[in-house]
Protein backbone atom coordinates (compact mmCIF):
# COMPACT_ATOMS: atom_id res chain seq x y z
CA UNK A 1 0.00 0.00 0.00
CA UNK A 2 1.26 3.24 -1.30
CA UNK A 3 1.28 5.99 1.72
CA UNK A 4 0.66 9.76 1.58
CA UNK A 5 -1.76 11.78 -0.91
CA UNK A 6 -2.45 10.57 -3.57
CA UNK A 7 -3.86 13.63 -5.61
CA UNK A 8 -2.11 17.17 -5.54
CA UNK A 9 -4.58 19.72 -6.66
CA UNK A 10 -2.56 22.15 -8.91
CA UNK A 11 -4.38 25.24 -11.04
CA UNK A 12 -6.77 28.36 -10.35
CA UNK A 13 -10.10 29.13 -10.05
CA UNK A 14 -11.09 30.87 -13.21
CA UNK A 15 -14.36 32.00 -11.92
CA UNK A 16 -16.66 30.39 -14.26
CA UNK A 17 -19.17 29.59 -11.56
CA UNK A 18 -19.81 26.00 -13.38
CA UNK A 19 -19.36 24.72 -9.41
CA UNK A 20 -21.85 27.00 -7.72
CA UNK A 21 -24.89 26.03 -10.43
CA UNK A 22 -25.68 22.67 -9.73
CA UNK A 23 -26.52 23.62 -5.89
CA UNK A 24 -28.62 26.40 -7.29
CA UNK A 25 -26.38 28.83 -4.79
CA UNK A 26 -27.61 32.19 -3.54
CA UNK A 27 -24.52 33.65 -3.22
CA UNK A 28 -23.66 33.74 -7.13
CA UNK A 29 -23.21 36.82 -9.12
CA UNK A 30 -21.43 37.48 -12.08
CA UNK A 31 -19.58 41.12 -12.92
CA UNK A 32 -19.97 42.67 -16.21
CA UNK A 33 -17.13 40.77 -17.62
CA UNK A 34 -19.13 37.59 -17.06
CA UNK A 35 -17.10 36.27 -14.11
CA UNK A 36 -18.70 34.28 -11.04
CA UNK A 37 -18.40 35.70 -7.84
CA UNK A 38 -19.44 34.66 -4.53
CA UNK A 39 -20.80 36.98 -2.30
CA UNK A 40 -19.48 35.44 0.87
CA UNK A 41 -16.10 34.09 -0.17
CA UNK A 42 -13.61 34.44 2.59
CA UNK A 43 -16.49 34.87 5.47
CA UNK A 44 -17.01 32.31 7.88
CA UNK A 45 -20.30 31.52 7.17
CA UNK A 46 -19.17 30.22 3.54
CA UNK A 47 -19.73 26.52 3.58
CA UNK A 48 -16.79 24.44 3.98
CA UNK A 49 -17.57 22.19 0.45
CA UNK A 50 -17.07 25.30 -1.20
CA UNK A 51 -13.87 25.98 0.75
CA UNK A 52 -12.12 22.83 -0.53
CA UNK A 53 -13.45 22.78 -3.87
CA UNK A 54 -12.23 20.50 -5.70
CA UNK A 55 -10.20 18.04 -3.31
CA UNK A 56 -10.09 15.60 -5.82
CA UNK A 57 -10.88 14.08 -9.08
CA UNK A 58 -12.82 13.93 -11.33
CA UNK A 59 -13.48 17.58 -12.10
CA UNK A 60 -16.80 17.30 -13.87
CA UNK A 61 -17.23 20.78 -14.54
CA UNK A 62 -15.53 21.53 -18.85
CA UNK A 63 -14.32 25.33 -17.89
CA UNK A 64 -12.53 24.51 -14.42
CA UNK A 65 -9.27 25.37 -14.55
CA UNK A 66 -8.39 23.19 -11.42
CA UNK A 67 -6.63 19.88 -12.30
CA UNK A 68 -5.00 16.97 -9.85
CA UNK A 69 -1.53 15.54 -9.91
CA UNK A 70 -1.07 11.47 -9.41
CA UNK A 71 1.29 11.35 -7.31
CA UNK A 72 1.59 7.74 -7.43
CA UNK A 73 1.89 7.95 -11.08
CA UNK A 74 4.63 10.03 -11.76
CA UNK A 75 2.09 13.36 -11.21
CA UNK A 76 0.52 12.32 -14.07
CA UNK A 77 -2.44 15.22 -14.47
CA UNK A 78 -5.76 14.15 -13.87
CA UNK A 79 -8.83 16.14 -14.37
CA UNK A 80 -11.63 13.94 -15.49
CA UNK A 81 -12.84 10.38 -14.45
CA UNK A 82 -11.68 9.13 -17.89
CA UNK A 83 -7.99 10.28 -16.94
CA UNK A 84 -8.25 7.75 -13.63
Amino acid sequence: MRKGKRYKREGFCSQCGDCCIPEDCEHLTYDKTNKAWCKIFGKPERPNKCKWFPQAPPIIFPRCTFYFLDTWENNRKVKYGRDL
